[in-house]
């Protein structure tokens, strides 16, 4: 897959939530020393110039963000398409932007995929018009996610290539591969080496699989299969 430079965080209104996965993200980037990665947000119900909630921003620059200058936007079509990854509040955010969006199949995304600790399939709920233990709960909830989404970023390091993973019939590929076509030559997997799960995930939802594998002609790649984009690549060597 192509690295993704380009991430859009999209809730309902853009004054609560998504300003909140914006503007952290855009300091874990810094902090990270995550070049040529841009971030940006929007709603899907959006008061165009709106500014984030006077709790959003309160409990934001209680942990060193700055929504002051904050002014929400709709998402468009040019948004959509800017987007690399495109990372929603709620599962009904996820239906609506691939039903008015086909093209955001396969990248858009609930932010808690990302989450570090608890469920990575259920929603981040909305604290507007709550009081202000909603919003801080609602900020650390989404910390943790975009923190987890950091660590994957920084994989993006390592460079990689597309290929083409094969296993035997009755068998699913992501499971047992035993065979891939790489920029045109076909490999025979003999042995799996090694396999592991990426570290900051669990047994049952990791990212990213990898695979050290032995051909058939005694050549030794990684191969790593990724759960959320259901794509293959090899590792390639610096």
């Amino acid at each position: 897959m192509k690295p993704i430079r380009h991430i859009l965080f999209v809730c309902t209104g853009n004054i609560c939530r998504s300003p909140f996965a914006h503007a952290l993200m855009r300091d874990r980037i810094h902090q990270e020393g995550l070049e040529g990665i841009a971030v940006d947000s929007a709603g899907l119900l959006a008061l165009p110039g709106n500014t984030a909630t006077a709790l959003a921003q309160k409990v934001a620059r209680e942990h060193g963000i700055d929504l002051s200058g904050h002014q929400a936007k709709s998402l468009s079509s040019a948004l959509v398409d800017w987007s690399h990854l495109l990372l929603v509040m709620e599962a009904s955010h996820k239906e609506e932007i691939t039903t008015r969006f086909p093209e955001a199949v396969g990248r858009c995304l609930l932010l808690r995929h990302f989450g570090r600790h608890g469920s990575r399939t259920r929603g981040i709920a909305d604290p507007y018009g709550l009081q202000y233990e909603s919003y801080r709960f609602c900020f650390l909830d989404i910390a943790d996610a975009v923190f987890g989404l950091t660590a994957y970023l920084k994989t993006q390091e390592r460079r990689h290539d597309s290929i083409t993973v094969y296993a035997h019939d009755g068998y699913m590929a992501q499971e047992s591969p035993r065979a891939f076509e790489w920029r045109g030559k076909h490999y025979d997997i003999i042995r799996v080496v090694d396999r592991w799960y990426a570290a900051d995930r669990d047994d049952t939802t990791d990212v990213n699989n990898y695979f050290r594998v032995e051909c058939k002609d005694a050549s030794i790649h990684l191969i790593r299969y990724n759960r959320l984009f259901d794509q293959w690549a090899i590792v390639l060597h610096p």
